[in-house]
């Protein structure tokens, strides 16, 4: 039998976005015979790139061998710099956590010092773990997504113009992916979360700043320079303050956590009743999220009012969203959204219904995300794989035969 090397990558690549199929499932979508798809099968198993899963009844009495791509074909690092903190993953190459690490980002020290941290904390997993074949790293910052370069961190100094992608890899000698954090964790959450089986879907994202990601026919928007998604600098007050942009009445100066604990931290130097006041009487600036979540939770009225009007701005904006795209779904993640639960989402979704067009919002769902603080880093862990993939795949499609081990692709593509 004639196998095609085209017909085994493009196997090799539906199994990778299915997760877990199985055979039958692989000859109706591929339309190829069954007897071929069992040879094309049997080739990625001696690759070592596809193993056999969990057996499952099926209509003709036979059971269904699910299949899935070997999850030792190759370990990843995942990396998401904050402006507080940085969290650091290695996934095996279905996504799965092997290893979590939180650390202090700091990121107003700029680009190298924190550069120096993630490179040290590179070295650690690469020296305990000799599988890892690839690095991706996320950020929430303008990224120009081709070259991997941080154009501009919104706020955050000495972040203009660095290319991220090009000192990792060249460091590292390893496939390097840089990815806006919004768009990764929208990765994690469409294969582990509030977005699986789900096509076309908004992701939002909101902690100090606000972003957003959109999947249409199941791929990722990226627009025209690669920087769809700044829902954050939507405008929604004309004569508005200014914002860090340069713009006026953006999104993030009305319902970012940034601009929440400055509100807050405002009222209290002005002597507004709270019981915050007390806590924070010497420093104001002290004050984080959790901290007003808590007291909100507690009927503080001060923080219950800045929460409450965040959550009535956010929704405006995505009463536009919905009219402009008409998703079904939009999945809230980040840490705003993870402290302040219902707080935010019932002024969100109030804000949203009555302003939305009734035809949009009818079956529209708005989901929390119930991932961790991770998924930034498991999701460009995730599009790191997935690069892997496509380059196993062009390394057998240009070698002229097919290799037997799936590993010696990636250790010859991490010399290159």
């Amino acid at each position: 039998m004639v196998m095609k090397r085209s017909e085994l990558i493009r196997l090799a690549e539906l199994i990778y976005a299915e997760r877990e199929t199985s055979r039958a499932d692989l000859t109706l979508k591929t339309r190829l015979a069954s007897g071929y798809i069992t040879s094309l099968v049997r080739r990625l198993q001696k690759l070592k790139w596809v193993i056999e899963g969990a057996r499952l009844p099926s209509d003709a009495g036979r059971r269904k061998v699910l299949l899935h791509m070997n999850p030792d074909l190759a370990h990843v690092i995942g990396i998401e710099i904050g402006r507080i903190h940085s969290r650091i993953v290695v996934t095996d190459f279905l996504g799965k956590v092997l290893s979590f690490k939180k650390l202090r980002a700091e990121a107003f020290r700029g680009a190298e010092c924190i550069l120096k941290r993630v490179h040290l904390e590179i070295d650690k997993c690469l020296s305990r773990d000799q599988s890892i074949r690839g690095i991706g790293v996320a950020i929430s910052a303008m990224i120009d997504h081709d070259s991997g370069t941080v154009l501009k961190w919104s706020k955050i100094s000495g972040w203009r113009d660095v290319q991220l992608k090009r000192v990792i890899a060249e460091k590292y000698r390893l496939t390097t992916v840089v990815e806006d954090s919004a768009r990764a964790a929208a990765v994690a959450e469409r294969r582990f979360g509030q977005g699986i089986g789900q096509d076309s879907f908004v992701y939002v994202q909101a902690g100090l700043g606000i972003g957003a990601a959109i999947f249409v026919d199941g791929r990722l928007c990226y627009g025209q320079k690669g920087i769809a998604g700044e829902l954050g600098h939507m405008t929604i007050n004309e004569a508005g303050p200014l914002c860090s942009c340069g713009n006026r009445g953006c999104l993030e100066v009305y319902a970012s956590g940034a601009s929440i604990i400055e509100k807050v931290r405002e009222a209290l130097e002005k002597g507004v009743a709270s019981s915050l006041r007390e806590l924070h009487a010497h420093n104001h600036r002290r004050l984080s999220l959790e901290e007003i979540a808590l007291a909100a939770e507690s009927h503080d009225r001060l923080c219950e009012i800045v929460v409450s009007e965040a959550g009535t701005h956010l929704g405006v904006a995505l009463a536009s969203i919905v009219n402009l795209l008409n998703p079904a779904r939009i999945v809230l993640g980040g840490t705003l959204f993870r402290v302040t639960k219902d707080l935010l989402c019932e002024p969100l979704r109030r804000a949203l219904w009555s302003r939305a067009l009734p035809a949009s919002v009818s079956q529209l769902e708005i989901l929390v995300s119930e991932l961790g603080e991770e998924a930034a880093a498991v999701g460009v862990a995730i599009l790191t794989s997935k690069q892997l993939l496509d380059e196993f795949c062009a390394s057998i499609q240009r070698d002229g035969h097919l290799l037997h081990d799936a590993t010696k692709v990636g250790h010859t593509i991490a010399s290159k």
